[in-house]
């Protein structure tokens, strides 16, 4: 059974979602980027199958969903999320090593969080549904920034995230509902807003990915080959950085965790009784 809760890391309301018998291997899913996104929206039809076994918990990254309306502006927009995941874990006194699973920017916090230092180590495994990191976007990706405030402009977003659904009208909605919650539109878009040509400094450079070259945890690349959002081959590409990872594919769009399921969490499962000796 899945369970809604509300608690407080550092002061900000936070919102996770949580299931499976306590004592098994903590599964952490991290949820997508785009508006509207939460927990329930991204992996609403996988908790239930992943807490049969694992001990899972899905937060709401600050900013979206039912967490608060907070963001850094003054750092990476993966490394106070980080913070606050673990912050969250410390809060639930899960200290043992965890496994990351994530979709789009969730896959990509997961992918950053093993390059930090101060968390790397609290890392069992990472999984990553069409998340790289940052790279490798196509140009379809640059679609899901605006959002008008509308129903069709979340439906739009969904055409772009998943496949065609029975399920999509609950999509639209679900994601719709946490879109227009107060203070998610402020968030979404404050990161983009210019600042006036005297204030603008260069950016520091990204090393990334080749951080990834000290990575020794196992990763797990799930890679849609419909995806309209990332260039095609990006597993390889991060192959080539990680030293203990592998790529497989699944026929689907952007989110196939939302629209398959069941195929996706049989995929993740997979990989996952290899790290943790849980039958599959």
């Amino acid at each position: 059974m899945i369970t809604e809760h509300m608690t407080t890391v550092a002061n900000l309301e936070t919102r996770y979602l949580a299931g499976g018998p306590q004592d098994a291997p903590p599964v952490i899913f991290l949820h997508d980027g785009a508006w509207g996104g939460s927990a329930d929206v991204t992996w609403g039809h996988v908790l239930p199958l992943a807490a049969e076994k694992f001990r899972v918990i899905a937060p709401d990254f600050l900013g979206y969903g039912g967490s608060a309306k907070s963001i850094r502006l003054d750092v990476s927009p993966f490394s106070f999320r980080i913070r606050h995941v673990f912050g969250l874990l410390d809060e639930l006194g899960v200290d043992r090593p965890v496994h990351l699973v994530g979709n789009s920017f969730g896959g990509s916090v997961a992918l950053r969080a093993l390059t930090e230092n101060d968390f790397s180590s609290r890392i069992a495994s990472a999984t990553t549904i069409n998340g790289t990191g940052g790279p490798w976007r196509a140009p379809a990706m640059a679609k899901l920034r605006d959002f008008d405030g509308t129903v069709a402009g979340i439906e739009a977003l969904v055409d772009l995230l998943c496949d065609a659904s029975s399920e999509r009208d609950e999509q639209v909605q679900a994601r719709y509902r946490w879109a227009t919650a107060p203070g998610h539109f402020g968030c979404m878009s404050a990161p983009h807003l210019q600042a006036p040509e005297a204030m603008r400094r260069d950016r520091p450079t990204d090393p990334y990915p080749a951080p990834l070259a000290q990575v020794d945890v196992p990763v797990f690349l799930i890679e849609g080959t419909e995806d309209v959002l990332l260039e095609r081959g990006w597993g390889k590409h991060l192959e080539a950085e990680l030293k203990n990872s592998r790529t497989e594919t699944l026929p689907y769009r952007h989110c196939p965790n939302i629209t398959h399921p069941e195929e996706t969490w049989a995929m993740i499962d997979a990989f996952l009784a290899g790290q943790t000796g849980e039958a599959h």
